[in-house]
């Protein structure tokens, strides 16, 4: 069965940073003394990699994407300068743009920089998308794009991104089974969210109300087991964007779609700790059963919703009074 595989490169030379991209046929000359020194971490969740790295150098690099796969990447931190030539412009932390085969490397990198990627095949892409995809084809992704949301916006993508890849790194139990599945839509989600907010696309406004999409919503998920619904079958399911359903729920809830189909979990990881005999079940188990990978947020997630630890309600078992 896959689970999440953790692989750790050393940067210590230029030749070393020539797999920060995978699937690239580049060459880096170096434009200064320093020599690169840092780390880069891959990560496989499944079909979806994700590759995170951390370096200091002055370097222009030249190439060609060839893998058959679609990256997205995107800047995490203003520590360092790093210009696309194929844009004429200097990329921004949370800025999101998209790699594909054929596309070019083309830019320069100064000073001590952070960033991630996450790879993932066409159609599995497209599946994660939606309705975001649009017209259902991967033609859209296979191009040359550049997604530039507001200024909040991208510091929220840089900062998500940033967390997810440190809780990654501290994972140390197997992510298997439906909390791989979670990992993956996590691993994905943030660098959609450019797509979604790119200030070039124009502001959508659906014939629905804010509350008859959010009840619509509501009666869809009801009807199917909470660990197993993502995003993306919502948007599917009720052909609306994720920009749509994110407007209705903030006017309507407080909240975005994503944070209510976490409660949703936590509510049904609740119920079964409640039901369970504490020397039958653990919480990491149920925990994992539920989509929750990262068990450290899940017990801080829990504690702040029910206002008890997972394992004091575990504890207190099947004396549960309903």
């Amino acid at each position: 069965m896959s689970q999440l595989q953790l692989a750790t490169l050393r940067v210590e030379s230029i030749e070393d940073l020539r797999r920060a991209l995978d699937g690239a046929d580049t060459r880096s000359i170096p434009l200064g003394s320093r020599v690169p020194k840092g780390s880069i971490v891959n990560a496989a969740a499944g079909d979806v990699l994700l590759t995170a790295g951390q370096w200091s150098a002055d370097i222009r690099t030249r190439g060609s994407v060839t893998a058959q796969r679609i990256s997205l990447g995107v800047k995490l931190d203003s520590q360092s300068t790093h210009f696309s030539f194929r844009s004429g412009r200097e990329v921004f932390p949370g800025d999101v743009y998209v790699l594909a085969r054929g596309d070019d490397v083309d830019h320069r990198v100064s000073g001590s920089i952070r960033y991630a990627f996450v790879s993932l095949r066409p159609e599995l892409l497209l599946s994660h998308a939606a309705e975001d995809a649009w017209r259902e084809s991967t033609g859209f992704w296979e191009k040359r794009r550049w997604f530039c949301a507001s200024p909040p916006i991208r510091r929220l993508i840089a900062r998500s991104i940033q967390t997810l890849v440190m809780e990654v790194l501290r994972s140390d139990v197997p992510v298997m089974g439906p909390a791989l599945r979670q990992l993956q839509v996590e691993l994905i989600e943030p660098f959609l969210w450019g797509f979604m907010f790119d200030e070039s696309r124009r502001r959508e406004r659906h014939t629905l109300s804010g509350t008859a999409i959010v009840r619509s919503v509501e009666d869809w998920v009801d009807g199917h087991s909470p660990e197993t619904i993502q995003l993306a079958d919502l948007c599917r399911a009720l052909r609306l964007s994720r920009r749509t359903l994110q407007r209705a729920f903030t006017e309507v809830l407080g909240m975005g779609p994503a944070r209510y189909l976490t409660l949703k979990r936590l509510t049904a990881a609740r119920a079964e700790l409640r039901q369970s005999d504490p020397a039958a079940a653990t919480v990491t188990d149920i925990a994992l059963r539920y989509g929750f990978w990262e068990l450290g947020r899940f017990a801080r997630d829990y504690r702040r919703t029910f206002g008890e630890s997972p394992s004091e309600t575990l504890s207190k078992g099947t004396r549960q009074t309903f």
